[in-house]
């Protein structure tokens, strides 16, 4: 082999070390329109968007907006975002859970059968939202707006709603064993046919509520609980008028 050859042999070496360096820096994704390849601060915007099963665990979206944006089967499971904007989001199957959603909008929100368990959404607002079929187990709700919340078969057992505003919200076949609604207000709603055993309503006021149907109710806590002419409950169960 000659010198030039031997010259060449190491330059074409050379290069293909390089360019294996390179690829390693800049992998190539066999999809690459179905990943997101950008993460938003805090004042990231993405209304409208289309991240149908991304996945963004963990991400920043403090105050981000995201109204109208399509998340369904996505993740956010340990988000942080407080204060952010959700309104009209599509959100089925979506992961939620463990994520800080503190004073978020949910307005409008579909988000049947998300998942919600040990979500932290004290102060938000999920004002006419669906979460039909969502798993909310420890989910904290802590002086949320619910006005008009359609929570049908949620499984919700030890979520706390308390001091929210939940009139007129829909907690029909729902699983609220240990729930807290201590000091909620709960004018007309309905919790048809739901699991209430071990349930705490202390101080809540159930004016026009529907809860003729809930089961185990002789188990929850109704201490300080008021209701009017209109609220219909189990025969064993009566309350003071909310005057």
């Amino acid at each position: 082999m000659t010198r030039y050859s031997k010259a060449m042999k190491k330059l074409v070496i050379l290069l293909m070390l390089m360019t294996s360096i390179g690829s390693l820096k800049n992998p190539i994704y066999a999809d690459e329109a179905s990943r997101v390849t950008w993460q938003p601060s805090s004042s990231g915007s993405c209304e409208n968007c289309n991240l149908f099963g991304r996945q963004m665990p963990f991400w920043d979206l403090t105050e981000a907006r995201y109204n109208g944006a399509n998340v369904s089967h996505a993740s956010l499971h340990g988000a942080q975002a407080k204060g952010a904007y959700f309104n009209g989001i599509k959100a089925k199957y979506a992961d939620f859970s463990r994520s800080d959603v503190s004073n978020a909008h949910f307005l409008n929100a579909n988000m049947q059968n998300a998942r919600l368990s040990n979500i932290t959404a004290n102060g938000a607002n999920f004002s006419a939202a669906s979460l039909d079929n969502s798993y909310m187990m420890k989910a904290q709700m802590v002086g949320a707006t619910l006005k008009g919340l359609s929570a049908r078969n949620i499984q919700a057992q030890g979520a706390d709603f308390s001091a929210a505003m939940a009139a007129a919200a829909t907690f029909d076949n729902a699983n609220l064993r240990g729930a807290i609604f201590n000091g909620t207000v709960l004018s007309g709603a309905t919790f048809l046919n739901s699991d209430l055993a071990g349930a705490s309503f202390r101080d809540a006021r159930l004016d026009g509520a529907n809860l003729a149907t809930a089961r185990n109710a002789n188990q929850a806590d109704f201490s300080g609980a008021c209701q009017s002419a209109e609220t219909q409950l189990p025969a064993e169960i009566y309350l003071p008028s909310c005057g």
